[in-house]
């Protein structure tokens, strides 16, 4: 493993992006998902996070952290719910969206965005959340520059599109088995 957390994989791996992107996989596949190849991966205990350029005040920051509970509680948790507590209270935003669903076979994700400006810097910000359940609950967040969205957020649907939870992989340098 490198020291960012990366893995070289074996010549005859099963993983498959689009041309441009990597696949994160997170905690031998409990979650993973597709993101821009020349990002920058920073692992930390519990989450991973993801930047655009450098980690600076100009970075996207994509986050991503994996919380396990009681299998009968997760499909219990009322998404809505649990996405709004996450939001806190250090953005003052002026514009949130509505809640936006995608539910899969294997997943149900609910997200939103809001709008606000960053007190420190006095510039427009987004940041956007999302919270899906699978096996376990994935949390996902992205913060950047209202400038930068156009491009920002056709990372966020993409990392949305390909999340795929609770799928172990024995060997990550190897891939999914395929049967």
């Amino acid at each position: 493993m490198s020291v960012d957390g990366t893995l070289k994989l074996k010549r005859n791996h099963t993983w498959k992006s689009k041309p441009g992107y990597s696949i994160c996989v997170i905690d031998r596949g409990l979650a993973r998902f597709d993101y821009p190849s020349n990002w920058i991966v920073k692992p930390e205990p519990g989450s991973v996070h993801l930047h655009d350029r450098p980690p600076s005040v100009e970075s996207c920051d994509l986050g991503v952290s994996i919380f396990e509970v009681p299998g009968l509680d997760v499909r219990e948790l009322c998404l809505d719910d649990v996405l709004q507590t996450t939001l806190g209270d250090e953005r003052k935003p002026y514009e949130q969206s509505e809640i936006h669903h995608i539910v899969r076979e294997d997943l149900d994700v609910a997200w939103l965005e809001q709008r606000y400006i960053d007190t420190e810097y006095k510039r427009d910000a987004r940041f956007r959340v999302a919270l899906a359940r699978g096996p376990v609950l994935c949390l996902i967040s992205m913060n950047y520059w209202s400038n930068r969205a156009a491009g920002l957020e056709r990372v966020w649907d993409e990392v949305l599109r390909t999340l795929v939870m609770g799928m172990r992989i024995e060997d990550p340098t190897a891939g999914p088995t395929l049967q």
